[in-house]
């Protein structure tokens, strides 16, 4: 194999690529597609150029002037907004995607306003993407590209950085990048995101900005290729008619209970702790320092499974704490259930000791703390895991797994106030200034003023 054919870069085009052909299939027969612009965004041109060739019909319109070029050279039919004010499914990449949410920023192929206005037509926005574009936070690796209007561009850009960005004309050979639509592109760095829907409002407010590139609650499905193949990510907005069960995983010492307790207070959702499931037998080994195996496991992970079962039979929404060390385990208390939400915390080990150490009379000692690393086997993204590192406490991390449920984490029996208590108004604990999300629900569902 030579060196080409090996190098990073080709690597992450075959990502790109499988990634973009799976999104293609999603085409069915006289469709109105919306055609994404950037490099990720052509390999879904080109695998429904084949599709067209072998009968798939639809029409096509583009996010680009390059796109269009694409996309004709390939003797893709386009339309336009003149004839049909509708897309069925827009097929287009993104440079960060935000795990859990699918909030979006996208831009920095220079496309981003023709990209929002067709987003914004379509039924469905279907994202493709490599691994890499995988964030905990938007703004993590990635500015936010905002698209503004040439005349007065340097009160525009004062007025980004009075928000705190740290703004960056975009330059194209060595003058500044016009987009399609003939406006300039300031790349603004924000640093890590805590609420990106507030942001994209205040972006939005200022005189001179024409649109932001970040993309909030509109992304469903988004294809992740990584070097274990194509992973299906679906936003919650997709299962609203069911509500959602919370798994929450980790090690022993990972703090699952305390913060179970803590969403169960803030949401009103019932909550069970998984350890309560368990068999005689396995206290008894756990008390006495003996780990279990996956046979001890078995029994116990069909009690959880089954207790999942009955809150879905209810349609009601649950919180059930459950180590959930393998994937294995995992696939027999989620697997095809679209409801249930893996909540993974992420401990290091030194913080794990630590909890452990503290605690007296709990049926997980702190010496068999070894075989839970040893057994641990972290979420991948085809699982959609929403992550948070336990380094804060526990309120603030009930705060960041509620806005990362989005419009799915509505207060049982809930109105705007209870809402709004649910990110800790209520409690004085909770330091005033922590970013509490206010736009990313539903329109429709308890709003906040």
């Amino acid at each position: 194999m030579n060196a080409a054919a090996s190098s990073p870069d080709t690597e992450r085009d075959a990502l790109k690529r499988a990634a973009a052909e799976a999104a293609a299939q999603l085409v069915e027969n006289d469709m109105v597609v919306g055609l994404g612009s950037g490099s990720t965004a052509a390999f879904a041109v080109e695998a429904l150029a084949r599709r067209q060739r072998q009968g798939l019909r639809f029409v096509g319109i583009p996010t680009s002037e390059r796109t269009a070029a694409q996309a004709k050279a390939a003797d893709i039919p386009l339309t336009s907004f003149s004839e049909y004010r509708q897309i069925d499914l827009t097929i287009d990449g993104a440079d960060e995607v935000e795990r859990g949410t699918l909030n979006l920023i996208k831009g920095l192929g220079g496309a981003l306003l023709r990209e929002k206005i067709v987003a914004a037509a379509s039924h469905r926005l279907a994202i493709v993407v490599d691994r890499t574009k995988l964030v905990d936070r938007l703004g993590e690796r990635t500015p936010v590209p905002v698209e503004v209007v040439a005349f007065g561009i340097e009160a525009t850009r004062e007025s980004l950085e009075v928000i705190g960005a740290s703004t960056h004309m975009r330059m194209s050979s060595g003058a500044p990048f016009v987009s399609d639509s003939g406006n300039r592109i300031l790349d603004c760095d924000f640093g890590p995101i805590a609420d990106p829907a507030r942001l994209d409002e205040r972006i939005r407010r200022i005189v001179g900005v024409v649109e932001s590139g970040l993309f909030i609650s509109r992304a469903d499905p988004v294809f992740v290729a990584d070097a274990a193949g194509v992973h299906r990510l679906c936003s919650a907005r997709a299962h609203r008619g069911s509500p959602p069960i919370l798994v929450i995983m980790g090690v022993s010492g990972s703090g699952k209970s305390t913060i179970a307790e803590e969403l169960a207070a803030r949401l009103g959702w019932p909550f069970e702790e998984g350890d309560t499931l368990h068999p005689e037998s396995n206290i008894t080994k756990m008390h006495a320092g003996i780990p279990l195996t996956d046979a001890d496991r078995g029994p116990w992970l069909e009690r959880v499974a089954a207790w999942i079962d009955r809150q879905r039979a209810m349609k009601q929404p649950g919180i059930i704490t459950c180590s959930a060390l393998k994937r294995a385990y995992r696939q027999i208390i989620i697997g095809d259930r679209p409801e249930v939400r893996l909540v993974y915390l992420r401990l290091g080990r030194d913080l794990m000791a630590e909890h452990l150490s503290g605690r007296q009379g709990h049926s997980m000692p702190a010496a068999l703390l070894r075989s839970q690393i040893d057994t641990l086997e972290e979420p991948d993204p085809s699982e959609d895991p929403l992550t948070v590192d336990v380094r804060a406490p526990a309120t603030y991390l009930a705060n960041e797994i509620i806005r990362l449920l989005g419009a799915s984490a509505t207060v049982a029996g809930g109105n705007s106030l209870r809402r709004r208590k649910a990110y800790g108004e209520h409690d004085c604990s909770v330091d005033p200034d922590t970013p509490i999300p206010t736009t990313s629900f539903a329109d429709d569902e308890f709003p906040l003023p």
